[in-house]
């Protein structure tokens, strides 16, 4: 008889949604979301199965996700689950991503167990009209009271030979607490869409613009530091240069064999500039090579607007000065040349130039003033020097700092911090 009453209490809808209740205390409070599930049942010791799952912000209960079903294994040393057609925009993720790391990472974990999430069948982010299919993807959240972190690795529906990785970690013990990120895609191209989802000043970077290397990230309350290694292709050097008047116009990849910023300051940055195609404006190309003493060759009465065949540009800047040298061959005789635009030709031999002498290359167009301030840390007097980067305006964490810049004019700064 009490095995029978036993039978029943279990079988009861009370209990099940008891149950159920608990499972979504538990996943919720990890995570720091609001998770619910139509159904939910034990379907063996440990196991469970969760169908119609949704998940919540948990201030404002905005939709984050939906996930169809949910398997998994809970035990005492840790979870293991299984997601199966989960549904999520970039929008979202942005969201969802900002609760993880504000309720996981930033909270030292005392009581929550390892957990391993799989989703097998990938899924697809959507960005606008865009769409990022992702295979299979596996992620590791291990919480503790010093230091938590996220081990997560995902293959690409169009790149299924390639693997990403990204770590994330968060040390709690000391007074100044470090988060720490690497993302790691040496043989895979990322969409460049899933970080300007996040960033929307990013946006420059236009449609299809795709990077492929490692970025290194270390930042705390009072500072950041990063370091990029790799390439980004198909970048919309109209949109880079939209607030010079875009006075370049094509695709084409900026290579980095090391870019070293902290706290928006330029510390060093080496690599190489190529375009295959695309038009320049012949009265831009005489500014910057008579600010930075490069030799040009234009025919007389040549158009401003000169087509580019072809531009190969290695580039090294620090707080010594910025050297350009051309890549591409040409008679023996004659200076690396840098871009070949029809009958016309830009030379650049690598010779140094003095910072001050790059701040006046960018100082161009009526909406100078517009340009993004980044310093160049280290140069003797310090020197702002403000890059051809649009002014933030449709970044929802970036307008106070945009109107900031677009009132100052490029110049030298008294101190090495951006005004």
């Amino acid at each position: 008889m009490l095995l029978v009453g036993v039978s029943i209490l279990v079988a009861t809808p009370w209990y099940r949604a008891m149950e159920k209740r608990e499972w979504e205390r538990k996943v919720g409070g990890t995570l720091g979301i609001d998770i619910q599930a139509k159904e939910f049942r034990w379907t063996a010791p440990s196991q469970f199965r969760a169908e119609g799952v949704e998940v919540r912000h948990p201030e404002t209960h905005h939709l984050l996700g939906r996930v169809e079903r949910i398997d998994g294994l809970m035990k005492p040393q840790g979870w293991s689950v299984i997601l199966e057609s989960p549904s999520i925009d970039g929008e979202q993720l942005d969201r969802g991503l900002d609760v993880v790391h504000d309720w996981f990472l930033c909270r030292p974990q005392t009581s929550s167990q390892l957990l391993a999430l799989s989703i097998p069948r990938g899924m697809a982010i959507h960005h606008g009209t865009q769409k990022t299919s992702l295979n299979r993807i596996d992620i590791v959240f291990r919480p503790a009271s010093t230091v938590s972190s996220i081990h997560a690795k995902w293959t690409f529906e169009e790149q299924p030979f390639g693997e990403v990785a990204l770590h994330v970690s968060r040390e709690h013990a000391s007074e100044d607490a470090t988060t720490k990120m690497e993302i790691s895609s040496p043989a895979v191209w990322v969409p460049c869409s899933l970080a300007t989802d996040r960033y929307r000043s990013w946006n420059w970077l236009g449609e299809g613009a795709r990077f492929r290397g490692v970025v290194q990230y270390q930042g705390t309350r009072r500072s950041w530091d990063a370091l990029v290694s790799g390439e980004i292709q198909n970048v919309d050097f109209g949109g880079m240069t939209n607030s010079l008047g875009s006075p370049i116009l094509g695709r084409g990849a900026l290579e980095f064999e090391q870019l070293h910023l902290r706290d928006r300051r330029i510390l060093k940055a080496a690599g190489e500039f190529r375009v295959q195609a695309g038009t320049a404006s012949r009265r831009w190309l005489q500014h910057v090579a008579e600010s930075l003493r490069l030799q040009v060759s234009f025919p007389q009465e040549s158009p401003d607007a000169l087509a580019m065949e072809q531009v190969g540009l290695r580039f090294a800047l620090d707080p010594s000065g910025i050297s350009l040298k051309g890549t591409l061959p040409g008679p023996s005789h004659w200076p690396p040349i840098a871009a070949r635009l029809g009958d016309s030709f830009l030379f650049a031999d690598g010779t140094v130039s003095p910072l001050s002498q790059l701040i006046q290359a960018l100082q161009y167009g009526p909406q100078a003033n517009g340009l993004g301030a980044i310093v160049i840390e280290g140069a003797s007097p310090p020197v702002s020097a403000y890059l051809p980067v649009p002014a933030p305006t449709s970044d929802r964490r970036g307008s106070a700092a945009a109107a900031a810049v677009s009132r100052n004019r490029l110049s030298r700064a008294g101190s090495p911090s951006p005004r």
